[in-house]
Order: structure tokens, then C-alpha cells, then sequence
């Protein structure tokens, strides 16, 4: 786990101006590499009387150059490290190959890294153990193709020196590592973390309200908008293509046309297909171990999180480290699950038991960490922390198992969502509006959380029942938050990337890859990554190896659906490594208390609420009225505390 900063000039050579700002932006995310760090540049801007002073006060050692033609000096590369492959001198990055034409700037892991090794070369012709230089071996020898071949998750830039030279910025399948670009008339600039784009001081920090009503909208910020007016998200599964002719975005692997040959080339009898997910989940674990660091297993007592740690506790020498979570509110933990499964596999576990005062008192630091406003989060910055003082710096987590084998409950009632939409669509648009505005109505008078949500079906579309089981407020809502008119919010860009083909295909599989596109990448994979990494802690998510991912989402529907049993096929699959205490029970998620820590906080939490100028007064205080009511769930007065403290708190972050 790294964090990557850098530029490329498309109008001449680069700066002093430039170079101050990526070394500012490599300060910005020291927290996401504390081990080591590089600085790449062009020999004559490293040579000038310019540059002279800044480059003064730094170690020689950490900065690289590369050989300039023509009018090529155009690129500033920034790394700062997290060893964790490797952890000398030989792993510093950027990396240069031996001819220093080639460079790799990299965050995140190439997990089949040992495979492309022995297909890249002898063994003595590499210099380090490190994943960093195959990965600089393959994009040298096979060029962008070299992305179809890894196995891992990364945001990472590829820069070509020469006459004509190019930067290529990539990123994993799914998002789970970030990345963030910017571009106008001169440069084009990039880093892991919007944070570190605007404190580098060549972006203005202007707010987006777009970015801002589809936060209210949805818990978290679509991609490919963020909170900065001009700075955007790189997709998944897409690269960023730039030369002195600009920057061009093109797509490198697509969810649906992967799992579509993966079901082409699916096994027919179901015992088959339960090999075949064993196969693949097996090796992926296996994979996600490789490690010159302590290595530990995020175990909530749940179906995701006990596989993993029965898979990974197998053959090893040594007890696998866990770690767990506990609330004095019983009811709300499954500490105990955790201790159980930990002590079937004979884990050395830690449980960590979380109060509301202690959580509460350190918001200040969980809201400075905050790269984007998300409602999510405080969970997976509490449990790093925890791993950080327990000695780790890697860890498992069981991120991606309900979207794979089908966990949440929406995707397997598609049935009566898909009635209910049908229903809809057959009535004339004015009484589908009447009828979706009894929506508030009714949850006022029944004390039902969420029935105001309804009124996203009077578009009766896939992303409309989307917004039905995963939106945070309804259009109304967030307009009356904002002092909006309803034209404001609808002039804006589709809420979600997935919208444009979300209305093909059966309704299960447009929420899975809506799930994939938004939720899963949006806010979970984001989340765990910026809260890991405040911690210096690298998170890496076993299901979401894309061989598995195709594999699972390619077998026939029957086999991953069953009245009695929750994720039928990845039981399957484990066979008897989970007893049936585990699964057999409601499911509960990896969430805390939050509705009972809040409503004894109330009054003081409104308050702070109510100081966002950007917000209606009286439609802050009807949220936080339905709230106390019990007609709200929690996150949504949980998200305009987000927004009144992410600002202030990202301010004085920015000012560090």
C-alpha cells in the first residue's frame, strides 16, 4: 500500500511550481506510506539553478531522474511507501527499468506476482523480491495489455520517458485501491487522495454541489464525481491514457462481458460448480497471504469473515492473528461468534470492546481521515486502529462476500421488487406520483423507517428500485436539505455510472452490478481504504479476486439461492470448515450501535448540525425529529453530521 502523487505538463517542461506541489501532496498522504519514499524527475530539471534550493533539503537518495530528449521533460512522479513485498531499498519506488525509460509508481498488490515473475525471466535478472519490479517488467515488456494478466488491486502510473512521452494511469477491476486525476490547459495531475490533489495548491478547492446533493442522496459521493468541483474518480476497470495531446479515459475490463464468457464456460452439474468456487476461493486466500509483513484476519463471527479465517488458518506454522470487535450492547454483538470461530481455528485473537464515549471522543480524528463524506466508515477506522496497536499491518477482510455469493436480502426477494415495479410502471405517471408521496404519510403514521423512499419508484426503472433498497434520502428530501428547486437536482449528471445499462438484463443481475458499481465501490471498498490506511494499515478483500468474481457470478442462479440457508454455494464450497452455529442465524452486518450512542447524544449532535450554513435549518431539525420519533434510521441524521464535520475538520487538514 503506497500513496501516488505526480503530474504531467502538457504546455513544456516542468517547474519549481510543479515539483513543490507533488512533494506536497506526498506530505498530504504520509499516513499511507510511513516506511519510505521517492521522488522521479527529468536530469535537467534535477541539474537546474531552479529547482537547486528545494531539491536542497532533500535526501539524494530518494530522488530519481530520468534521461531527457527533446522537449520531454514533462513528469513529476511521487511515491510514499508502506512496505510490505520486500521492505529494503530495492522496493523503493518510483522504479525505474534498467534503460530509466520505463518508471512504476504503485499502490496496492499484485497478488500472482510470483507467477509473471517465472514467465517474465530468470530469476537472477531481477534485483529485488519485490511485486513492484514484475509489475514494471510486464508493463515494459507487454505495454497496458500486462493490466489483463494481474491479479490484485492497485491505483498505479506507468510513465514512458522518450521523445513522445506517455503516462498511463490505471486502476483494479473493482476500485478497491483509489484514484483520483485532474486536468486543465497546462497539466494533468493525480494522487491517491483527493485531499492530496488540493493541498498540492494547483486545484482550487471548489465544492461541488453535485457531488454534495448525491451524498445526501445515496450515503456517499458517486464516482466519477468527488467534492472538488474539477477533480474526478478514475473508474474501475479503466485506464487514463495522457500525452502532450491530453488525457483520454478508456475502459480495459467489464464486469458484465467477463462474467458473460464465465457463464459460457460454466460447469453444468452443480457438484462441479461447487469445486470449481472451492478451486478459486482456496487459491485466492492463498494468495491475499503472501506477506513480509504481520498478517491478521478482520473477523466480525459472520458467514464472509469466519471463511476466510478457517481458509487462512490452514497450514500455518504459526496461530493466525484475529481481530473482533465488542459493544457493551449485547444484543447488537457477535463477539461472541468471533471468539468461537477463533477458537476453532486456534487464532491468537483480539477483541477490542468499543464504548461510546471513547468512540465518540476520537470523531474528531475520524472526520479528519475522511478523504470523502460517507456515512460509512467509523467501523473500519476503529478495527485498523485496533490492528495497527495489535502489531499488523496487513489484514483480511471479508469485504465483497454478500455481493458475490448473493448475501443481502434484496437480492434474493427480487421477486416482489420486481412486482412492485411492474405495478408502477402500469399506472399513469400522475397517479404514481400520488400514490409514491403517501410515501412520508405513511411512515409517519405506522413509525416504519424509509417508506418516504417510495418515491423512487415513480420512475419505475432498475436504478428507481436501487434507490428504493440503498438510497438515503428521497429527491424531496434532499431538496428541501438543500434549498434546491427540483430543476437544480435534475439538470444534474445520472446518480450512478452503472445508470446508463441498468435497465437491461434480469433485475437481479442489474442490482448486483449496480451493488458492484456503486455500494461495494462507492463507499465499502472507498471506506476501507482511506479509514485502513489512516492507520497504515492495508486491507485485502479475497472475494473480490476477479477470477472468482466471474466464476461465482457466472454459475446458474439455483445454486447460489436457497430458502434454508444463506449463501448456499460458498457453504457449499467450505464443506464442514464452518459450523453451523455461524451461519445458521440472522444476519447482523459489521455495524455498531450507532440509534442508541446517537439518541443519547442527540441534542448535541443537532446542534453541530444546525451550524452547516449550507443546510435548511428546518428540514435539519425535521430529520433529527423523525429520528427521535424512531421513523428515521440513523444514518441519515448521522450523514448531515458527516457534512457539517468533514468540511471543517478537511480544512484544518488541508491548513497541517
Amino acid at each position: 500500500m503506497c500513496g501516488l502523487a505526480g503530474l504531467m505538463r502538457l504546455d513544456g517542461r516542468v517547474t519549481v511550481e510543479d515539483v513543490g506541489a507533488v512533494l506536497r501532496m506526498l506530505d498530504a498522504q504520509d499516513h499511507r506510506g510511513p516506511d519510505d519514499w521517492g521522488l522521479l524527475l527529468p536530469d535537467a530539471a534535477a541539474r537546474s539553478r531552479e529547482l537547486g534550493p528545494l531539491l536542497g533539503r532533500l535526501d539524494p537518495a530518494h530522488v530519481m531522474t530520468y534521461p531527457v530528449e527533446r522537449s520531454s521533460a514533462t513528469t513529476v512522479l511521487g511515491v510514499r511507501r508502506l512496505a510490505i513485498l520486500d521492505r529494503s531499498p530495492r522496493g523503493r519506488m518510483p522504479m525505474g527499468s534498467a534503460n530509466r525509460r520505463g518508471w512504476l509508481a504503485y499502490n496496492g498488490e499484485t497478488y500472482n506476482y510470483r507467477e509473471l515473475r517465472a514467465e517474465l525471466g530468470p530469476a537472477e535478472s531481477f534485483s529485488s523480491g519485490s511485486d513492484t519490479e514484475v509489475l514494471l517488467r510486464a508493463f515494459d515488456t507487454w505495454g497496458e495489455a500486462a493490466l489483463a494478466r494481474l491479479r490484485g488491486m492497485f491505483g498505479l502510473a506507468y510513465f514512458q520517458a522518450g521523445p513522445t512521452p506517455t503516462l498511463l494511469l490505471a486502476r483494479d477491476r473493482f476500485g478497491i485501491k483509489p484514484l483520483y486525476w485532474h486536468e486543465d490547459r497546462r497539466r494533468v495531475l493525480f494522487a491517491s487522495e483527493v485531499t492530496a490533489i488540493v493541498r498540492g495548491g494547483l486545484v482550487p478547492d471548489e465544492a461541488s454541489g453535485e457531488a454534495l446533493a448525491r451524498f445526501l442522496e445515496w450515503g456517499s459521493v458517486p464516482s466519477p464525481l468527488t467534492t472538488v468541483k474539477d477533480v474526478r474518480a478514475l473508474p474501475p476497470g479503466h485506464i487514463l491514457k495522457i500525452s502532450s495531446r491530453g488525457a483520454r479515459v478508456e475502459r480495459y475490463w467489464d464486469l458484465d462481458g467477463a462474467v458473460e464468457a464465465a457463464r459460457r464456460a460454466a460447469p453444468r452439474a452443480a457438484a462441479d460448480a461447487v469445486v470449481a468456487t472451492r478451486e478459486r476461493l482456496e487459491e485466492s486466500v492463498r494468495l491475499h497471504l503472501v506477506s513480509d509483513v504481520p498478517l491478521g484476519v478482520f473477523l466480525s463471527g459472520g458467514i464472509d469473515s469466519s471463511a476466510l479465517a478457517a481458509l487462512a488458518a490452514e497450514g500455518r506454522p504459526q496461530p493466525l492473528t484475529t481481530l473482533s470487535v465488542a459493544f457493551e450492547e449485547r444484543a447488537l454483538s457477535e463477539a461472541a461468534y468471533a471468539r468461537r470461530m477463533a477458537a476453532r481455528v486456534g487464532a491468537d485473537h483480539h477483541e477490542v470492546l468499543l464504548r461510546a464515549p471513547d468512540v465518540f471522543a476520537d470523531l474528531g480524528a475520524f472526520f479528519a481521515a475522511m478523504d470523502q463524506p460517507t456515512v460509512d466508515g467509523l467501523n473500519t477506522w476503529c478495527i485498523a486502529r485496533a490492528a495497527r496497536e495489535a502489531g499488523l499491518t496487513v489484514v483480511l477482510s471479508g469485504l465483497g462476500g454478500d455481493e458475490v455469493f448473493w448475501g443481502y436480502d434484496h437480492l434474493r426477494r427480487t421477486a416482489a421488487l420486481g412486482l412492485a415495479r411492474a405495478v408502477m410502471a402500469a399506472l399513469p405517471a400522475a397517479v404514481r406520483r400520488g400514490v409514491t408521496r403517501l410515501g412520508p404519510m405513511a411512515g409517519a403514521l405506522l413509525a416504519r423507517p424509509g417508506l418516504d423512499r417510495l418515491a423512487a419508484l415513480e420512475a419505475p426503472t432498475p436504478p428507481g428500485v436501487y434507490h428504493l433498497v440503498r438510497g438515503l434520502f428521497p429527491r424531496a428530501t434532499v431538496r428541501d436539505l438543500l434549498g434546491a428547486s427540483e430543476g437544480d437536482l435534475e439538470a444534474a449528471a445520472p446518480a450512478l455510472t452503472g445508470d446508463a445499462r441498468a435497465g437491461a438484463g434480469d433485475l437481479r443481475e442489474t442490482l448486483t452490478r449496480l451493488e458492484f458499481s456503486h455500494y461495494l465501490g462507492d463507499q465499502l471498498l472507498r471506506d476501507t481504504d482511506v479509514m485502513g490506511m489512516a492507520h497504515s494499515i492495508e486491507a485485502r478483500v479475497p472475494y473480490l479476486d476477479h477470477r472468482l468474481v466471474e466464476t461465482v457470478l457466472g454459475l446458474p442462479a439455483a445454486l447460489k439461492l436457497d430458502r434454508a440457508r444463506p449463501k448456499p454455494l460458498l457453504l457449499d464450497a467450505l464443506g464442514d470448515r464452518l459450523p453451523r452455529e455461524i451461519w445458521d442465524r440472522p444476519k447482523m452486518g459489521f455495524t455498531f450501535p450507532m440509534a442508541a450512542w446517537m439518541r443519547e447524544r442527540a441534542p448535541e449532535l443537532e446542534r453541530l448540525c444546525l451550524e452547516d450554513k449550507r443546510l435548511q435549518r428546518s428540514a435539519v431539525e425535521a430529520v433529527w425529529s423523525a429520528f427521535a420519533a424512531g421513523r428515521s434510521h440513523w444514518s441519515r441524521p448521522w450523514a448531515l453530521l458527516v457534512l457539517a464535520r468533514f468540511g471543517p475538520d478537511r480544512r484544518e487538514r488541508l491548513a497541517a
